[in-house]
C-alpha cells in the first residue's frame, strides 16, 4: 500500500491514460499487426517507466519532507506511514530495477534516455542542486522528465516490430495536445 500511494497515483495515472490510450488506439486500428508474443517486452517497458516515476517521486518526497507535512500531509512518508529508511529502499529499487530493464531489454539509447531521466529527477528534489527553486529549470525539468516517455514509445514500437504505428499514435498525441492548448488559451 505504501508503495503505490509513494508513487504519487495521480501522475502514474495520468501517464498510463495517456500512453495506454495511443497504444490501445494504434493496436485497435491495426490489429493485424500485433505480435503477442512480444507483449511481455512491452509490459516490461511500462514496468520500467512506472519505477522510473517511482524512484523520482519517491526521491522529491523524502527531501520534502517539512514541506509536504503542511501542503501535502497525507503523502506517506508526511504523514509518517512510511519510514524515511523504507522510502529509501523503495527509491533505490525503483531505480535499480528501472534501469535494468531498460538496460536489457530496449538498447543504449532507451538506457541513456531513462538515465537522463533519473539524473533530471535527482537534481530537482536533492541538495545542493534542487533545482525546483528555479522556476524556468523546474519547469524545463518536469517537461522534460514528462516527455522522455514519448521517446520511449518509437523505440518501443520498432522493438515489437510495429513502427509503422508511430505515426497515427503521434498524430493522436498532436491532436489532442493542440486541442488542450486551444482550450487554455481559448477566451
Amino acid at each position: 500500500m505504501f508503495c503505490l500511494s509513494l508513487l504519487a497515483p495521480v501522475y502514474l495515472n495520468l501517464f498510463l491514460l495517456i500512453n495506454g490510450s495511443l497504444v490501445a488506439r494504434a493496436l485497435i486500428e491495426n490489429s493485424h499487426l500485433i505480435k503477442w508474443s512480444l507483449l511481455l517486452k512491452a509490459f516490461s517497458g511500462l514496468f520500467a517507466l512506472i519505477c522510473g516515476n517511482g524512484y523520482i517521486v519517491g526521491i522529491n518526497q523524502i527531501y520534502d519532507i517539512g514541506i509536504d507535512k503542511v501542503n501535502k500531509p497525507y503523502l506517506p512518508i508526511a504523514a509518517g506511514d512510511l519510514s524515511i529508511q523504507h522510502a529509501w529502499l523503495l527509491v533505490i529499487f525503483f531505480a535499480v530495477t528501472g534501469l535494468s530493464i531498460v538496460a536489457s531489454n530496449f538498447g543504449s539509447f532507451i538506457t541513456s534516455l531513462y538515465s537522463l531521466g533519473l539524473f533530471l529527477g535527482t537534481i530537482y528534489s536533492v541538495p545542493p542542486f534542487r533545482m525546483k527553486r528555479f522556476p524556468v529549470a523546474a519547469y524545463l525539468i518536469i517537461a522534460t522528465v514528462y516527455f522522455l516517455p514519448f521517446f520511449f514509445f518509437p523505440v518501443e514500437l520498432s522493438s515489437l516490430n510495429l513502427l509503422n504505428l508511430f505515426v497515427p499514435c503521434w498524430r493522436t498525441m498532436f491532436n489532442s495536445f493542440s486541442e488542450d492548448i486551444v482550450l487554455v488559451l481559448a477566451p
